[in-house]
């Protein structure tokens, strides 16, 4: 699904047009919160301007200086914006799985993540690749939505102890750095095959989860290596 369905990106009409301030101001700010996640993977985070993004966003630089500090106050509300809206359609994407589906609940989180990063590449290079170099409230903004990520495996991990499906518990930095592991897969992923192939990482994601969680999955014809 494309995170910004719905959103007009054409220049809104000028003089009096009848449409309420605060609808122009959300139609704005939404435009350069993709204009900066574009000219961000487009261009690379260093080198993008703010005459990049208000390019793409198709408004002003009044406009985007009544909104925003500069590039890095732009996309650090962009990144927020863009994980809350993720992590919106994960809980949409679980709502029909049952509750005690521990492995469908992992299955169908991995793949919902990863569809919605293949369907909005320029977000995924932003958020996966150059806020990496974004600064030190980027840096902050990462490690939180790492938590976020690291408790819903907990929580789906905690479900499988419950039912009596995983045996022992396991220490809490696991989930850390599993979600470490994720990210670095993707990111892998963007470099090389591009963000098209990152549903392909599903069954391997799972299956790396699940080893960690103590409850392997290997196919039976890819054993894991002898140790």
């Amino acid at each position: 699904m494309a995170l910004e369905a719905g959103i007009d990106r054409g220049r809104l009409p000028r003089g009096t047009h009848g449409i309420d301030p605060a609808d122009v101001a959300h139609s704005q700010r939404m435009r350069m919160f993709f204009g900066v996640l574009e000219a961000v993977a487009a261009r690379g985070y260093s080198t993008t301007t703010v005459a990049d993004i208000v390019a793409r966003a198709n408004v002003s630089r009044r406009t985007f200086y009544q909104q925003f500090r500069d590039r890095d106050d732009c996309f650090a509300a962009a990144f927020d914006v863009a994980i809350d809206t993720v992590l919106g359609l994960l809980d949409d994407s679980i709502h029909g799985v049952a509750h005690s589906d521990w492995r469908g609940l992992l299955r169908t989180t991995l793949h919902q993540y990863l569809r919605t990063l293949a369907d909005n590449a320029d977000c995924a290079r932003a958020l996966h690749i150059e806020a990496l170099v974004a600064g030190p409230i980027v840096a902050e903004q990462r490690r939180q939505m790492k938590i976020v990520l690291a408790q819903r495996m907990q929580a789906a991990f905690q479900i499988g102890r419950g039912v009596g499906d995983i045996p022992v518990e396991i220490p809490a930095a696991i989930f850390d750095a599993l979600i470490g592991a994720i990210d670095d897969r993707i990111r892998d992923c963007l470099h090389g095959p591009g963000p098209q192939a990152l549903p392909d990482l599903t069954p391997h994601l799972y299956q790396i989860t699940l080893a960690l969680f103590g409850v392997p999955e290997w196919p039976a014809s890819e054993p894991p290596a002898p140790a």
